[in-house]
């Protein structure tokens, strides 16, 4: 049967697939055989097929070393020194289902490809003949735990378990300020919920479990807000009392008086910086068993412009962050690990790219459907450094996501890292501005990028929904898929202004009351358009069907977001009529938006504390509660106004 009109429905899709007429029946009583390798490298992956097999047909297969006549061998794994590292061939045909592997990674790949085939044919499994290996050699998710959503261990390990049905294999935490309990300054995170040591060590054993690696991601130059607006620390910053961002850095609607930033990165010139540097990587990097070490550096805006302005003049801003990023290096390698970075900066000073160190990776991120990843990864693979792509799911500053953005950034990446030899592939997932999306909103993007990542050619039209449907949530309907891709793009409908890295419904909802330049930009058919889109959405929300162990959460914080999204058009039409644009409000259309955003408020903390730890829930709902308070001000003037 040729390979375009497989009926099969595998994600990742593997690189070669034949399947041929028959059908192979699994008999109630059959083993698990571990045919030819002594060092039993498949046990991992034959204890994995046992538990899928027992969850999915009703089977608990028992496991037998070696081939001998007394033996009925349903399924086997069979070890080949030839095949490629992470590659198996999957062969079922009426003698049954063998796995031919070369590591023990292979081996476990094949099991996830043969768990959907349980899913989708249960013990009637087509013939067929598979060969797979993976397209990038790392192929990581990267969380941000740092805006105020700290997971609990427990969601960690539900995402890992996810991480291995995708076959991703790298799993970093986003650490900027203090979500990890640094042994050694306790009062940096004392009043709230940090991820311990002690965690760490149990999730890096669970992912190594599933070969997954856990690399320690901690932010070291700029983004260092956390730590320089401390009095303790606050001497270590290049411009300590903060500094307005530069005119072409923000949104002007968004801030029409300015952006005030607060302190963020260290003056490079201060050795007390490099001295808190390792004992924050001694305090870290202990729990984590990974070689490898992203230490950040990116988005370093203030450099040159403070502390260290005269040196920038004679070196420049390029050779004064290199020169700071190679003493991070050598901090690094002191301590055993290959240093990744954010390749943001370094990508401005293209002519400094071949003096960084050869040993290094350079992180290759950027989160639009047109972000230039051909012509950025071809400077870094001219300079011989090796580099990986990060693309994003697009769920930050979206409220519910932005899925054709998502789906095109993911593909950008892939293809041209791909091209240009990219040694690695990271789906980012950040929570700038209090992380309001919940976590199924980043699941299509998860799903995608790990498709692409494994073979990109042959999953760039990948069936993303139906994996939604079927293997994540379980859904019973078949609609929970297309509709997640859907909710994501009611921004589709918005000004239409291109907009690098938010949705302009999202960033009304944090702006101020009396700034209504983003308003302005939506025009009342297009809020009517967005309201009734949505509530289209909210509508089929009523539809699914899910069968999986949080299938009720999915649903009530898909329910939360779309109230997001409602809650915003109500701004905007309140802003545009404070902007002059239509009537004057009245006093109870502003107390129905009070009313509104308690029930928003009081379902967010609610469903937040159900995956999350409740440290950063309060700075999460800030800008939301300065929202509620400038309603009671305008409610009250209104009101006020209404008995004159």
């Amino acid at each position: 049967m040729p390979d375009d009109v497989i009926p099969l429905q595998l994600l990742p899709r593997p690189q070669k697939v034949r399947v041929t007429e028959g059908h192979y029946s699994i008999p109630a009583k059959g083993c698990i055989v571990l045919a030819d390798e002594a060092r039993l490298s498949a046990l991992p992956a034959a204890r994995r097929l046992q538990q899928t097999a027992e969850e999915l047909i009703r089977l608990r297969p028992a496991l037998s070393i070696g081939l001998r006549p007394a033996a009925n061998p349903v399924w086997t794994f069979s070890y080949n020194a030839l095949l490629a590292e992470e590659a198996y061939e999957l062969q079922i045909n009426e003698l049954g289902i063998t796995a031919v592997y070369g590591s023990a990674q292979g081996a476990y790949y094949a099991v996830s490809t043969l768990k959907q085939l349980l899913q989708q044919y249960g013990r009637r499994l087509p013939y067929l003949h598979i060969q797979d290996k993976p397209d990038f050699a790392a192929r990581g998710l990267m969380l941000d735990i740092s805006r105020n959503k700290i997971p609990k261990l427990e969601t960690l390990y539900e995402i890992a378990d996810l991480m291995a049905d995708l076959k991703l294999n790298q799993l970093q935490l986003y650490i900027e300020g203090a979500p990890f309990a640094y042994e050694s300054f306790p009062q940096v995170w004392e009043l709230e919920t940090p991820v311990t040591g002690e965690e760490i060590l149990r999730l890096d054993a669970y992912c190594r479990e599933r070969y997954i690696e856990l690399v320690p991601n901690q932010n070291s130059f700029g983004h260092m807000e956390g730590w320089l607006t401390r009095p303790e620390f606050n001497h270590l910053a290049e411009i300590p009392e903060g500094f307005m961002l530069p005119d072409n850095m923000y949104d002007s609607d968004l801030y029409p008086e300015g952006l005030f930033m607060h302190p963020g990165t260290f003056n490079p010139q201060e050795p007390q910086v490099l001295e808190l540097l390792g004992t924050m990587y001694d305090d870290l990097l202990p729990y984590f068993s990974s070689k490898l070490f992203n230490v950040g550096c990116d988005e370093t805006y203030e450099l040159g412009l403070g502390a260290s302005k005269g040196l920038a003049g004679s070196a420049g801003k390029g050779g004064l962050y290199l020169s700071f990023l190679q003493k991070i290096h050598a901090l690094v390698k002191e301590r055993g690990k290959t240093m990744q970075f954010w390749g943001d900066i370094i990508l401005q000073h293209p002519e400094l790219i071949g003096s960084l160190p050869k040993d290094i990776i350079a992180m290759e991120w950027g989160y639009s459907a047109a972000h230039p990843f051909e012509a950025d990864t071809l400077k870094f693979k001219e300079a011989g450094i090796p580099f990986y792509v990060c693309p994003g799911t697009s769920s930050w500053n979206s409220l519910t996501g932005r899925t054709d953005n998502m789906l095109a950034n993911l593909r950008s990446a892939a293809v041209h890292g791909k091209h240009n030899g990219a040694i690695g592939y990271l789906i980012t997932d950040w929570g700038d501005f209090g992380h309001w999306q919940h976590l199924p909103v980043s699941y299509a993007g998860f799903v995608y990028g790990a498709a692409l990542a494994w073979n990109t050619a042959g999953n760039l039209d990948a069936d993303v929904a139906s994996y939604l449907n079927h293997s994540i949530f379980k859904d019973r309907s078949s609609v929970i898929g297309q509709l997640l891709l859907d909710l994501g793009n009611y921004y589709r409908l918005e000004s239409g202004r291109i907009r690098p890295n938010d949705t302009e419904l999202s960033m009304l909802l944090r702006s101020r009351l009396e700034h209504t330049g983003l308003a302005e930009n939506l025009s009342e058919e297009q809020l009517h358009a967005l309201e009734q889109y949505i509530a289209g959405i909210e509508a089929r929300l009523e539809l699914p069907v899910l069968d999986c162990g949080d299938g009720a959460l999915v649903l009530e914080e898909l329910r939360n977001g779309v109230h997001f999204v409602k809650h915003a058009i109500g701004l905007a039409r309140l802003k545009r009529q404070l902007a002059g644009a239509a009537r004057r409000p009245e006093a109870a259309e502003v107390q129905a938006l009070i009313h509104d955003l308690d029930l928003l408020l009081h379902q967010y903390r609610q469903l937040w504390t159900r995956r999350n730890r409740p440290g950063g829930l309060a700075a999460s709902v800030s800008k939301l509660v300065r929202l509620r308070s400038e309603y009671a001000d305008l409610a009250a003037e209104l009101a006020e106004a209404e008995v004159r």
